[in-house]
């Protein structure tokens, strides 16, 4: 990997997306607390890009047509807030809301529309499927447990779901979800881990770190196809744990922020699959 720049305080549990040629970054955890923190990333170039309505982390980003919905998290309680950015103004108001609170949630774009998968209500373990279009949000679907801390990202008309924490403990199942369909168990993670960092990349979904027990952090990188399965392409140069994971187009990544062990990070790097 190599190093981009820095934030401007060590961050973890936050969400970022790619949209038109940027990269923004929501909220996280800060040792001061959640922040509500929002940046543009350029490069190797950093900047203020506004501020959330309330501090959260553990909160879920994806684009909407021309704007990013910000959604969920949690400061001490978990909200049921959806929030609209707009990019071009670094204007953000309320869009919608879910029916419970909810944090921990993983979220993937297909087509024109959102899934949200999961989450923490503040009391229950989410099993719950929402489609977030410009209609509203709706209940499409259930996952097998109520699951928490998984990683989603869509390929080829589907999501796919790797590990999290259910109330058993820490999950290693693959799902794939398909809309309209329910939701198979295709597979599993070497290690049961929660918040495994996933994005699509290369004409597959790479997966990296997470963490497979309190503050222990994994460092594994692997490659994910429907076809082929789960393979191991290389290792992080150390643990990382809930920082997120942004494709930029082809084998290029960009990783921000998280976690090793107890000790959170600052740094953004690029990964380069071909590398």
């Amino acid at each position: 990997m190599t190093h981009l720049t820095d934030l401007p305080a060590a961050t973890d549990r936050l969400s970022a997306v790619a949209f038109q040629g940027s990269v923004y970054i929501f909220g996280g955890l800060r040792q001061s607390g959640s922040t509500t923190a929002i940046y543009r990333l350029q490069g190797t170039s950093l900047a203020a890009a506004g501020s959330l309505p309330l501090p959260v982390h553990d909160l879920a980003a994806a684009p909407l047509g021309s704007r990013i919905l910000v959604m969920g998290g949690g400061q001490v309680a978990s909200s049921p807030q959806i929030f609209a950015y707009v990019p071009k103004t670094a204007r953000i108001a309320r869009y919608s809301q879910f029916p419970t609170p909810l944090s921990d949630l993983a979220a993937a774009v297909l087509g024109k529309d959102i899934y949200v998968f999961g989450g923490f209500t503040g009391s229950v373990f989410s099993s719950a499927i929402y489609r977030i279009s410009p209609s509203g949000v709706q209940r499409v679907g259930s996952l097998p447990l109520g699951l928490r801390y998984t990683g989603a990202a869509a390929l080829d008309g589907s999501v796919y779901l790797f590990g999290g924490l259910g109330v058993q403990g820490y999950q290693s199942a693959i799902y794939r979800f398909t809309p309209g369909k329910d939701v198979q168990e295709i597979g599993h993670l070497p290690v049961a881990a929660a918040l495994p960092i996933v994005a699509p990349a290369d004409g597959g979904i790479v997966v990296l770190g997470g963490e497979s027990g309190v503050n222990q952090d994994l460092s594994a990188v692997y490659f994910f196809t429907p076809q082929g399965g789960l393979r191991t392409i290389g290792s992080l140069p150390r643990p990382l744990g809930y920082g997120a994971l942004v494709p930029l187009g082809g084998s290029r990544l960009d990783v921000i922020g998280g976690e090793d062990g107890a000790v959170q990070g600052t740094g953004i790097y690029a990964l380069d699959l071909t590398h």
